[in-house]
């Protein structure tokens, strides 16, 4: 209850406030809204005082005049009819009379009438004016050989009919030679007309066809690249023409997109009804298979090469290889060469999709390897090529594939990387009885024998005789069981018996030198034929095999296959 006493009395407060503002208001509008009112009334009654004293009055004054005119007229138009009846001219005389005395006695009436229908008079005729010119447009009136042929906006719509009916009509030459003006001149005025009247130059051309003293037929224009090539009957003939064209291109392949490179239109028309105009399926036909340009052959001629006679005829080589592609690396005077294809007069362009598998070529990586001599390389895995599937969009025109392009490229198989194993140890052997390591004398090669550093017989060239090496034993003698190493890193190509050399060994160092190690101990290879070798690695023993006189090296060096002097490289 106490809740329902306070909200109750919340509401009588706010009652009793807002009927306390809301008088104030009242009051406030009273005091501010009552003057401008009275002003306003008082400006309404001044007007309306205006108006009834001079227009109100004028018309009143205006409208008793009237009924006085009417009322004259009454009086003496049944003497007027009565003195018509009897004499024709005294009734006009009297007529006359009524009348100058009306205009003079309501002379007011007649002003104020004057002045009032005058500008309504104005006004209507301004309406009609606007109004007629809104739905009128200036145009020329074209006139040819005494016929209205349409109306152009300007003088550029006829001149482009006129320009388009002469292209239309250009064969008619062929048919009157004596014909120099296919379209004559027309005459044309300058008309009013509505802009529904207006004429393109599309129905110009026609109707100054229909018109001309040419002999027209309708029919089907052919137009290829916008040269108008001629017309046949109906367009059923031309499709099907330019459509058997197309199917001889057409292949298996759904994907593939046929098409003309020339852009070939049909216009249906008015063109000259003569034989050089209007051709069969057969005549275009016939034309469509000619060719525009022959292939263009070049014949050789004394000191030409085949870049030469691409230059001239404005080829790449290439392109040249490309055009003649059984051509062999000698040419011969008097062969004849393609430097130009022919073009067909039109031709068709093949635009399809095809794929074909691209190489990856695998990588090498290398690896350093302490347990391997230096200059020494061992492949741990084989490197193999991946695949690619790319697909291109190829375009063919007459068959001849003119441009690609690729569209996508997907990895079928993916390559395996060659993995080197690169050795990085360096040389310091000792070798049981024969002791020592291999060393260098500031050569190119190090010493091919540890241990055995006395040269029995060097390199000589002599009348009837020739010691293509040197050879190496130790001082003082037992050479037998040293040994021999690589004078420089290569690849073993020969490792086999001789009956002179006895077993002997060749190493490749590339660049065309290599060096041949001969009469090593039997069963001492330490090497095998495609095995990569380093510096001052172990290859055999020194052995007394083959020709000999005594266990020795006999070491030659060679470039190219030929023996020089081994000492510079050894020094």
């Amino acid at each position: 209850l106490y809740m329902f006493e306070k909200i109750y009395n919340n509401i009588y407060y706010i009652g009793l406030v807002t009927g306390k503002y809301f008088k104030r208001i009242v009051v406030w509008l009273g005091k501010n809204i009552r003057k401008p009112a009275k002003a306003l009334s008082a400006v309404f009654i001044a007007a309306f005082f205006m108006l009834d004293k001079f227009v109100l009055k004028a018309f009143k004054g205006i409208g008793n005049e009237a009924k006085t005119l009417f009322a004259d007229v009454k009086r003496v138009s049944a003497n007027i009819r009565k003195i018509f009846k009897s004499n024709h001219k005294e009734a006009r005389q009297q007529f006359g009379f009524y009348a100058k005395k009306a205009f003079s006695r309501h002379s007011s009436l007649f002003s104020f009438a004057v002045n009032l229908v005058a500008p309504i008079l104005a006004l209507v005729c301004l309406v009609m004016c606007v109004n007629y010119w809104k739905n009128a447009t200036l145009a020329l009136e074209i006139k040819y050989n005494g016929e209205v042929i349409g109306y152009a906006s300007d003088e550029a719509v006829f001149l482009d009919a006129q320009d388009q009916a002469n292209a239309r009509l250009l064969t008619a030459k062929a048919a009157n030679s004596t014909e120099q003006t296919l379209i004559k001149p027309a005459q044309y005025q300058l008309k009013v007309v509505k802009k529904t009247d207006l004429t393109d130059s599309a129905v110009i051309c026609d109707n100054l066809i229909e018109n001309s003293d040419s002999k027209i037929t309708n029919a089907c224009g052919i137009y290829i690249d916008g040269s108008f090539l001629c017309a046949v009957k109906n367009e059923t003939d031309a499709t099907s023409v330019f459509d058997k064209i197309l199917t001889d291109y057409k292949t298996d392949d759904v994907n593939a997109v046929t098409s003309f490179v020339e852009e070939i239109t049909y216009e249906q028309g008015l063109y000259p009804d003569n034989e050089d105009t209007v051709w069969d399926a057969e005549k275009l036909s016939g034309k469509l298979h000619s060719k525009k340009t022959e292939a263009v052959y070049y014949t050789v001629k004394s000191g030409d090469t085949t870049s030469g006679i691409a230059h001239a005829n404005g080829l790449t080589t290439a392109e040249f290889y490309n055009l003649n592609p059984g051509i062999g690396e000698n040419i011969h005077v008097g062969d004849k060469y393609l430097v130009s294809r022919e073009v067909n007069y039109v031709r068709v362009q093949v635009t399809k999709t095809e794929s074909h598998t691209e190489i990856v070529k695998y990588a090498s990586n290398s690896v350093n390897n302490a347990n391997i001599y230096k200059g020494t390389k061992r492949v741990t895995t084989k490197g193999i090529n991946g695949e690619q599937l790319v697909t291109e969009l190829v375009t063919y025109v007459d068959g001849v594939r003119v441009s690609s392009k690729e569209i996508s490229r997907v990895t079928t198989k993916e390559p395996v990387n060659e993995v080197v194993q690169v050795g990085t140890k360096t040389y310091g052997y000792s070798y049981g009885s024969s002791g020592g390591s291999a060393v260098s004398y500031g050569g190119r090669f190090v010493w091919p024998a540890i241990g055995a550093t006395s040269i029995s017989s060097g390199y000589y060239r002599k009348s009837g005789s020739f010691h293509g090496g040197v050879d190496i034993v130790r001082p003082g003698g037992q050479s037998t069981g040293l040994t021999i190493v690589a004078a420089a890193s290569g690849t073993v190509t020969t490792a086999t018996y001789h009956p002179s050399w006895g077993y002997y060994i060749v190493i490749n160092h590339g660049g065309g030198l290599s060096t041949l190690y001969a009469h090593t101990l039997r069963g001492s290879f330490k090497v095998r034929v495609g095995q990569s070798v380093s510096a001052g690695q172990p290859i055999a023993n020194i052995g007394s095999t083959g020709n000999v006189t005594g266990p020795h090296l006999h070491f030659e060096v060679r470039i190219n296959g030929r023996r020089t002097n081994p000492m510079p490289y050894l020094r």
